[in-house]
């Protein structure tokens, strides 16, 4: 949906602000309620640094890269940084060991990244590559908020609500007073309402929900590979709605990472276990 309203004309800076309009007028009332002395019980510095991994620090770089990089770019290489950042920072700060899957897994992933790579150097370019590295700072981001989520041990929900009403309190002010409206004020109501849906309650509120919740049951590792269900099916949405066809470096890197994502997740050995019993 980001890329769909990059193409109809909203800037990263529109896409932000409806990302997290709807959940931060939601999720105000629980905070009250809750208290702002201590951020609801997350405390300010940390809800402040979630905030921003999270919210418009993370939201810009992703929405950026989709106005020099194609969908199938931003699917792929997104979540596969997450994933890599994901058990980098797993290793380290949980101590969680890396498994032979694992690292099996994360080969695959690295060799999807350089075939979509190839890709931007062989078709596209330097704008290309570009949004390329936006995506990859992007992913890290996004792990970096997990891994501190269930290392600071805060409850999903809190954190969810901090970082929506945070992310709208620091970018609308300067935003609305600075920026650029006349995009926003031009966009079509059909194209505004999917994006606030898409966007604001799913991205900006259910995602983080969803992630933070994952992070705290299964760690910010394995959480991290539920990305996998990205690049596949945004990739295939991309041909009917965007027009934008894979090209073979491009299909060739999904479904590396993909693989890379599933392996490291422990597909291939659930799917062995499930057979065994039948075979006997």
């Amino acid at each position: 949906m980001a890329r769909l309203g990059v193409k109809a004309g909203l800037s990263p800076g529109d896409l932000t602000l409806l990302r997290f309009a709807p959940g931060a007028l939601l999720m105000a009332p629980l905070f009250w309620r809750w208290g702002w002395r201590d951020l609801g019980g997350i405390g300010w510095r940390r809800g402040l640094v979630l905030a921003v991994l999270a919210g418009p620090g993370f939201s810009l770089l992703f929405m950026t890269g989709f106005t020099l990089a194609p969908l199938a770019h931003g699917a792929v290489i997104a979540p596969a940084f997450q994933m890599l950042a994901g058990q980098v920072l797993s290793a380290w700060l949980a101590h969680q060991r890396l498994t032979r899957e694992t690292a099996l897994g994360a080969a695959f992933v690295v060799l999807g990244l350089f075939c979509m790579g190839g890709d931007s150097l062989l078709h596209a370019g330097g704008r290309t590559l570009i949004g390329d590295a936006l995506f990859a700072l992007a992913g890290i981001c996004w792990a970096l908020f997990g891994a501190l989520s269930r290392r600071w041990q805060v409850d999903p929900l809190r954190v969810t609500a901090g970082v929506v009403v945070l992310s709208f309190a620091l970018f609308a002010p300067p935003f609305l007073l600075l920026a650029d409206l006349s995009r926003l004020a031009s966009a079509g109501s059909g194209m505004l309402v999917l994006q606030l849906l898409a966007q604001g309650l799913g991205a900006g509120l259910v995602a983080v929900l969803a992630y933070s919740r994952a992070a705290a049951l299964l760690g910010s590792g394995r959480a991290a590979f539920f990305a996998a269900l990205v690049p596949g099916a945004a990739s295939l949405l991309a041909i009917p709605v965007l027009g934008e066809v894979p090209s073979l470096l491009q299909v060739l890197g999904i479904v590396a990472v993909v693989a890379g994502l599933l392996l490291a997740f422990g597909a291939a050995r659930l799917l062995l276990q499930r057979r065994q019993p039948t075979m006997q």
